[in-house]
């Protein structure tokens, strides 16, 4: 059964008013039509919890590595190289092993410091004004610099690198033909990499104590990474993990301000903030789906998929799968929120995790420190329109000082 048979129509867009008209419709989604195939675009989507760890859980039927199904030849796309989520085993299972060689637990830990200083710099930067845009002056530029400083690249290319992941995050004009937002992208995408490509270079030759060097250093059974891999895996961190801090910790202030009383009881035990983060993770998630191919017939619910078929995984749906998480719809910091799907699920859950979740507790932080109210004064709030995206653009606030 495709969309127009069952009359659901097209999903609501979630930047129509930040998700209250989706979430409705994905609620009739799960309930009458919860594996639907789309006829334009001839993609499935499920929407139910249990059908997307079925997908995610096997990644020998659903397949990440969509290029492979797409027109025209693209088995040799540098782009493909090292970006672990359009891969499958067994090469994601050695190239994961030796990027977590490199990118470990206390590799990440011994950045707290750092962290701390960078959020109390930006926000000091701003305490005098009594108003800030928390997009555009401490979600987008901490990211950034810690990443950049962890993969070594020079703290004077900042603005460059902030650039880029905004412009490939901002390919939603309404007036540019497909065609030219994609080239546009291309481009962007390019630059980038040719940026990485060179400081990769120089890191061969001279190696330093940051996470590109040890990237071209990490062996497994003797293999090692290949230069594409290497370029591949740190334009996948610097993107994801500044698109995932920058707008996670913008949804989380922007809740927090719908839920004033959670506000207040984590800004009075910070204990709570782990919590809040899971929770957040799961009731306003920033990578709203995933998309998988089936390499083979296989049943999902009721339905048949042949082989050969595009699904995309609603994360953002099975968020609030009634089957699993009690009254969904309410935000609820005390709640077990863990298996939530806002970092993914299975082989590609997401390797960055643990740096987002550092860097959100410590701005939280430091925010709860220097301001005793944080109230959003902008309305509307203007979202990304950018697909499998959702997050705010900019979100001013107005605070007052401790």
């Amino acid at each position: 059964m495709d969309l127009r048979q069952s009359g659901m129509g097209k999903a609501p867009a979630y930047s129509l008013d930040g998700g209250r008209s989706l979430h409705r419709w994905l609620r009739d989604m799960r309930q009458h039509h919860p594996v639907q195939r789309e006829p334009l675009t001839r993609v499935w989507t499920l929407y139910r919890y249990r059908d997307i760890i079925q997908a995610t859980a096997d990644p020998a039927t659903f397949s990440s590595e969509l290029w492979r199904y797409l027109p025209g030849d693209r088995g040799d796309d540098a782009l493909t190289a090292g970006n672990l989520t359009a891969m499958d085993p067994p090469r994601h299972r050695l190239v994961r092993d030796l990027v977590s060689r490199s990118f470990t637990a206390r590799a990440v830990g011994a950045l707290r410091p750092r962290i701390a200083a960078i959020a109390a710099e930006l926000i000091g930067a701003v305490a005098d004004r009594g108003e800030m845009d928390v997009v555009a002056d401490l979600s987008d530029p901490l990211p950034v610099l810690v990443i950049g400083e962890l993969l070594g690249l020079p703290m004077a290319d900042r603005e460059l690198l902030s650039d880029w992941a905004r412009r490939l995050l901002s390919f939603d004009k309404g007036d540019l033909t497909d065609e030219v937002v994609r080239k546009r992208v291309a481009d962007t995408q390019q630059e980038l990499l040719d940026y990485l490509r060179a400081h990769c270079r120089r890191r061969r030759t001279k190696p330093q104590d940051d996470l590109i060097s040890r990237l071209i250093q990490a062996e497994v059974d003797g293999q090692r990474l290949t230069e594409d891999e290497v370029v591949n895996f740190a334009n996948l961190l610097l993107l994801a993990g500044h698109v995932t801090t920058t707008l996670l910790l913008a949804n989380i202030v922007l809740t927090l301000d719908e839920h004033p009383a959670a506000a207040a009881e984590a800004r009075a035990d910070r204990g709570l903030i782990p919590g809040l983060i899971e929770e957040t993770l799961r009731y306003r998630p920033v990578i709203v789906s995933n998309m998988r191919v089936t390499t083979r017939a296989v049943t999902v619910g009721t339905e048949q998929l042949p082989a050969g078929q595009f699904v995309s995984l609603s994360f953002i749906s099975g968020n609030r799968d009634e089957q699993y998480f009690t009254d969904p719809d309410r935000f609820d910091i005390h709640r077990d929120a863990r298996k939530h799907l806002g970092f993914g699920h299975g082989i590609h859950y997401c390797l960055g995790a643990p740096l987002a979740r550092l860097e959100l507790g410590i701005a939280l932080e430091a925010m709860f420190d220097r301001f005793s109210r944080i109230e959003v004064t902008g309305a509307p709030v203007d979202y990304y329109d950018t697909p499998g995206v959702a997050g705010p653009r900019s979100l001013r606030i107005a605070f007052r000082h401790h």
